[in-house]
This record gives C-alpha cells, sequence and structure tokens, in this order.
C-alpha cells in the first residue's frame, strides 16, 4: 500500500521575506546614512592624499631640478 502524496506537500514552500516593521526600517535608515557619511569621510581622507601627493611630486621635481632653473631671478616681476 503506496502513500500518495498531492503535489503541493512534496515540496516546501519557497522561503519568503518578512514583513518590514517600524524598528527595521528605522535600523536601515541609520545604516544608510552611516555609510553615507564613511564615503564622504573617505573621499575627504582621498582628495587629501592626492593633494600631498602632488606637492610631493612637485616638491621633488624642483629639487631634481635645482631651484636656481624652477625660480628664474625676479620670476614674480612683470
Amino acid at each position: 500500500m503506496a502513500v500518495q502524496l498531492k503535489s503541493d506537500d512534496a515540496f516546501a514552500q519557497p522561503p519568503r521575506v518578512p514583513e518590514s516593521t517600524a524598528i527595521l526600517e528605522k535600523a536601515e535608515a541609520e545604516r544608510e546614512e552611516y555609510i553615507r557619511s564613511r564615503e564622504r569621510l573617505e573621499q575627504r581622507s582621498i582628495l587629501r592624499g592626492l593633494i600631498l601627493l602632488a606637492l610631493v611630486a612637485l616638491i621633488f621635481s624642483i629639487w631634481r631640478a635645482g631651484s636656481d632653473r624652477v625660480l628664474l631671478p625676479h620670476w614674480w616681476h612683470p
């Protein structure tokens, strides 16, 4: 005697996303704000690093070429 299963009983139901709650939405909003603030901080840090790198490259170039070749006498006078 074989037991026949209905086609719905043979497989598990697919997973469902639980309903969103106010606490969950507030936590997600706080997380998004935190991520945005960290991204702004990281962008400022990267910009400062690039400016510092440019200054180091400029100073090294002036040092390598010699200041007498870079800053000619009376260069600031028209």
